[in-house]
């Protein structure tokens, strides 16, 4: 009985040490559930802020890739001073953002080397290379201003004069002249120009020399650009032409054509077909220069065939009196000649009669 009621006291005491485990879990499960659904929701809102403030530098940074660039290229864009051909140019953020990139990188650029040669303790050869470039600076933006702006200009002005003017304007009715579409026009038909002269494309146009200068140009690049030679033989022969191109038909319409008496409406009309007459004038003079050097050359190939100019000619029977004369020095009888000598002795005997 007594083990009895010592295992059933065991037992019992063990139920009641489960059910106070039990009790016990049952009672903390809540609190450990909310601690674990708080810890899972700070996790999350730690993501959700670190998504956001990655959003957020990343805004920040390009929106600063993207306006500092701009609002450097506005300021500059609108420092430029008033000029003729910049008349109704709006700017255009795309021309400042390139603009003022190009500034930061060579701002950015400028100061690295500074830094690495004050490192270097190379002020003096910082100093010389800072004036080198600045003298080719200054040398290659003059050039570039004639050849990006000037001739274009002048380009883009003779054609609408040639062609835009007589085909639009009346002849009661005076010619408005927009400088910056003449602009944007000269440019691309420079461009096409130089292209077409580098690729050896206008011969019967233009002299090979032009092909020769360019690549020149392109050889020294702006560290070795030659300025004085640059401007002498290229910026102003085309300059020249241009003008003379310009201000000859000008001349011609509005101070020698006036003094003949005609009516103002005729002197309008010559005003306005002026450029177009001197055109068709100068391809005609060049259409008969060039048959004129054509026929020469031609009349000079037909002569030299018919009189045999520039060509070795031979005298039958030459070679006869060289071998009799050896013969008779060396006491040797005359020889025989073979029939392959004879034929062609005849046929440069033949020739020679056809000739004459």
């Amino acid at each position: 009985m007594f083990t009895l009621h010592n295992s059933s006291m065991i037992g019992l005491a063990a139920n009641l040490c489960v059910y106070t485990h039990v009790s016990e879990a049952i009672s903390l499960a809540p609190s450990d559930y909310i601690f674990s659904y708080s810890s899972s929701y700070a996790f999350a809102l730690r993501i959700v802020l670190l998504l956001v403030i990655a959003w957020m530098t990343l805004l920040v940074f390009n929106s600063a890739l993207i306006v500092v660039p701009i609002s450097l290229g506005r300021a500059l864009f609108n420092s430029i001073p008033r000029l003729p051909i910049t008349h109704g140019i709006k700017c255009n953020d795309l021309y400042a953002f390139v603009i003022g990139s190009y500034v930061i990188w060579t701002a950015v650029a400028g100061v690295r080397y500074s830094i690495e040669q004050l490192k270097k303790r190379r002020a003096s050869v910082l100093f010389g290379q800072i004036w080198k470039w600045c003298a080719i600076v200054m040398k290659s933006s003059a050039l570039l201003s004639i050849w990006i702006f000037v001739i274009p200009v002048l380009i883009g002005l003779l054609f609408e004069l040639l062609v835009i003017v007589p085909m639009r304007v009346p002849v009661d009715e005076s010619p408005v002249f927009l400088l910056y579409q003449d602009w944007a026009l000269g440019l691309i038909f420079l461009k096409i120009w130089t292209r077409l002269v580098m690729l050896d494309h206008m011969m019967p146009l233009v002299d090979d020399s032009w092909r020769v200068k360019f690549e020149r140009v392109r050889e020294d690049g702006f560290s070795r650009l030659q300025g004085l030679w640059v401007l002498r033989e290229i910026v102003l022969p085309i300059i020249m032409k241009l003008l003379t191109a310009l201000c000859v038909p000008y001349v011609l319409a509005r101070g020698v054509f006036p003094v003949l008496g005609y009516p103002l409406v005729v002197n309008s009309a010559v005003y306005r077909f002026a450029w177009l007459g001197c055109l068709c004038f100068s391809f005609l003079c060049f259409c008969a220069k060039r048959f004129h050097v054509w026929f020469t050359n031609l009349h000079n190939s037909i002569r030299d065939d018919r009189y045999l100019i520039g060509r070795r000619l031979h005298n039958f029977g030459e070679h006869v009196e060289k071998a009799n004369e050896a013969g008779a020095s060396t006491g040797v009888p005359d020889t025989i000649l073979s029939d392959h000598e004879v034929d062609v002795g005849l046929r440069l005997r033949r020739i020679n009669q056809q000739a004459g």
